[in-house]
């Protein structure tokens, strides 16, 4: 580490322990405000206290972790409140009794219906962040999932500047960024490829998930090693104090789900198994079998204080094998294992706000292969310790922590890549980070940070500077606006071979040249407005800075070997959102514009172009994409509509074909022989290819029967059988098309 990082750390780390006297506090009220039946933390649950007998309200809400904390509380006796929609208010009253007192409140609701009234779920889904999205449970099934339970994947896909590129190969691109770039965090831990390989569908199901953070960008301090995008998921606990089950089938997959206390009120325990049956019965009832397998197996343990100490643990297992390509014998392969655990805690008596800390171990396995192809192979192990820290110095809030990890990657290319064929390392890094949650006056809010990552003399050190800011005049006039920006540095790459779209394989290696470390900086300024309770727009524009990304090296003849390279790039885009949200009917309609651009040098672009560097849109370069959602409940039944456009991808045309003589094989007979075919490519993704759009229905019906609850699903994908192409065969000049109309039915039991 280099000394000027050593310093930035040294006095960050004095900073943090050295008590100010300017920043002494009075009375102060903390906790963690959770669900009393599973234990879950509530996010942006409602705090406030109020003098008694009256006197002004001051207010905060609860964070990620379900942590709140009210600060510089004169003495005297409080009117202690704690509200959720959906769950019955908490009412106390507290005493401050002398200077610097720290009282603990850990609250738990319980659920109501009769505090749910006319909920608008955006009031529990509202972030306030540039690039940020939060996702509740209810918001899951707006998006038609061909299964029993919807999907995070299902939905997340329907959100403007998320990319997938078709029904199957579980990628996602997110603002121009690469799947590589994008961060999935499941507890706090790290799983690489959650998204199976039927498009629909990921190890997340609507029965685990208690809430989820999305950021398209500008993400803060606390997330590292990750350039694009974060997908921060939260599990739900079992159930403290009954047990519960589910079961279903579909066409697509079955599902179970079971949960039950292990000791009542204090512990319990969730396990969710997933198993795909397309493969089975797509023979049977669409025009071709479906050779597509998955699995994913998932086991949490929960266990819960009156104190405020909560801690859980978890074990994942997946496991896709399939064929992107139905008519080739390539397929591809991959599988995780996750396993970790993570305690957290409010304390009355340090003077830390709050700690947590998470441990993890996260294998990923991936390979690709054929009769006619050598078998490719990449794999990577990580485990990681990480602690942070909430502390206040007066009203302004301090996030920090430390993280330590040690990775093993180990990949085989077999010559597809000619510098990068075979090859095993391992490493240690470590780091911390610092945000600042600075509030100023009554509606500004500042939240500058750093992240300093070291890899102990195998790359360089590299610190990251971030800032966020948000303007919320949302009690007024209904109004917020927020911004942010930031460097992000990935020194882990994933290697794909994007020179066509259809590849599912991905290579995890540090990065060959420690002096081309991929680098992104975002740039996002966005406004909220809510017109009345139950209508929202938004829109937020962005600009992402590319420099040092890993691409193939471009070879004007179709060959399907190449070598590394680089290019340097821009994003530059706006998201637009308009929701309409009743209890009983929603309407939500997203647009994405952005345009992605690369530009690289390579030593044949003169001999071939004329030039010594290109400028081209890479292969996920949509765009226009146009998201409609529409859904009611009426008595029993629940309808769902969802219909997504997206203008055409690029990709390299054939500029003509000519034929060679290979002269190691002896001299040609040139008169009887006409040589190897071969196609000759124009510049790289010149062409674009056709557009896409998709209608997605679904019509559900819910009979409560006496000892359980049954909901019989009807739906149809691609429902009026628009021939949409998948990718297009770079090598073989040919288009694979995604899913024809596909009508399905599911069923589902459910405890009642």
């Amino acid at each position: 580490m280099n000394k000027s990082v050593t310093k930035i750390l040294t006095v960050f780390l004095l900073f943090l322990f050295i008590q100010n006297e300017a920043a002494a506090q009075n009375g102060v009220v903390r906790g963690i405000v959770s669900d009393r039946q599973t234990g879950d933390a509530l996010v942006m649950a409602t705090v406030s206290i109020q003098p008694l007998p009256d006197g002004d309200i001051k207010g905060t809400a609860t964070d990620n972790n379900g942590h709140f904390q009210i600060s510089r509380i004169e003495q005297g006796r409080y009117e202690f409140l704690v509200r959720y929609i959906g769950y019955t208010t908490f009412r106390d009253t507290i005493e401050v009794t002398q200077e610097d007192q720290i009282l603990l409140r850990n609250v738990q609701l319980r659920p109501s219906s009769e505090e749910l009234g006319e909920v608008n779920v955006y009031d529990r889904a509202k972030a306030n962040n540039a690039g940020q999205i939060r996702i509740q449970p209810e918001t899951i099934g707006r998006a038609p999932t061909p299964g029993g339970s919807a999907d995070f994947v299902s939905y997340i896909q329907n959100q403007p500047g998320v990319l997938a590129t078709g029904d199957r190969g579980g990628q996602l691109f997110v603002r121009g960024g690469t799947p590589a770039g994008n961060l999935v965090l499941m507890d706090g831990s790290l799983i690489y490829q959650p998204f199976h390989i039927v498009g629909f569908f990921s190890v997340f199901p609507e029965e685990v998930v208690s809430s989820a953070d999305f950021y398209a960008g500008g993400f803060g301090a606390e997330y590292s090693g990750r350039s694009s995008a974060v997908m921060d998921i939260r599990l739900k606990n079992g159930n403290l104090y009954e047990t519960g089950w589910a079961a279903s089938v579909s066409p697509f997959i079955s599902d179970l789900f079971f949960e039950t206390p292990i000791k009542e009120g204090k512990s319990s325990v969730l396990v969710s198994m997933r198993g795909s049956v397309i493969e089975a019965t797509s023979g049977q009832y669409l025009q071709e079998q479906q050779p597509l397998r998955f699995n994913s197996q998932l086991v949490k343990y929960n266990s819960v204080s009156k104190e405020g100490l909560g801690c859980s643990a978890l074990m994942m297992r997946t496991y896709d094998r399939g064929k992107l390509d139905f008519e080739s014998d390539q397929y591809f392969k991959w599988s995780n294992f996750v396993t970790g655990g993570r305690c957290s805690v409010a304390s009355e008596e340090s003077s830390l706000s709050f700690m947590e800390m998470n441990f993890g171990l996260s294998h990923f396995n991936n390979e690709a292969g054929g009769q006619e192809a050598d078998t490719r192979k990449s794999s990577i192990f990580k485990s990681n310790l990480d602690i942070q820290f909430a502390h206040y110095l007066g009203l302004i809030r301090l996030d920090y922590g430390l993280f330590t990890n040690f990775r093993t990657v180990n990949y085989d290319l077999v010559n597809r890549f000619i510098s990068l064929d075979e090859n095993e390392t391992s490493f240690l890094t470590t780091g911390a980070f610092l945000e600042f949650e600075i509030p100023v006056g009554q509606y500004v809010s500042f939240k500058p940070g750093v992240v300093g990552t070291s890899y102990l003399n195998r790359l360089n050190p590299k610190l990251e500077p971030r800032m966020r800011v948000s303007l919320d005049f949302s009690e007024e006039f209904g109004t917020s606006l927020h911004g942010a920006a930031g460097i992000y540095y990935q020194h882990l790459i994933g290697l794909s071979d994007f020179r066509d779209a259809g590849t599912a394989f991905t290579a995890w290696m540090l990065s060959p040249d420690e002096d081309r470390i991929l680098k992104t900086t975002h740039y996002l300024l966005g406004i909220r407005q809510s017109i009345t309770r139950h209508l929202e727009v938004s829109v937020e524009g962005f600009h992402k800075k590319i420099e040092n990304t890993p691409i193939s090296i471009w070879n004007p003849v179709a060959e399907f070997t190449t070598d590394l390279a680089y290019a340097d790039g821009n994003v530059n885009g706006v998201d637009a959102r308009i929701d309409f949200t009743t209890p009983n009917f929603y309407t939500a309609i997203g647009y994405g514009y952005s345009i992605t651009e690369y530009e690289t040098s390579q030593d044949h672009f003169l001999e071939w172009y004329g030039e010594p560097v290109q400028r081209y849109h890479p292969s996920h370069d949509r765009r226009h994409q146009l998201n409609a959602q529409l859904g009611f409940d009426v008595e029993a039944f629940s309808f769902n509509l969802n219909w997504i456009y997206g203008s055409g991808m690029p990709y390299t045309r054939p500029m003509g074909f000519d034929s060679f003589f290979n002269l190691e094989e002896g001299i040609p007979q040139v008169k009887d022989d006409y040589g190897n075919p071969r196609i000759l490519l124009d510049k790289p993704f010149q062409g674009r290819l056709p557009d896409f759009h998709r209608l997605d229905v679904s019509v559900e019906r819910l009979f409560q029967l006496q000892k359980a609850d049954m909901k019989l699903q009807l739906g149809a994908i691609n429902s009026y059988d628009q021939q949409n192409l998948f990718y297009y065969d770079v090598f073989y000049q040919r288009g694979i098309n995604q899913l024809p109309i596909v009508p399905y039915f599911a069923l589902k039991f459910s405890s009642k």
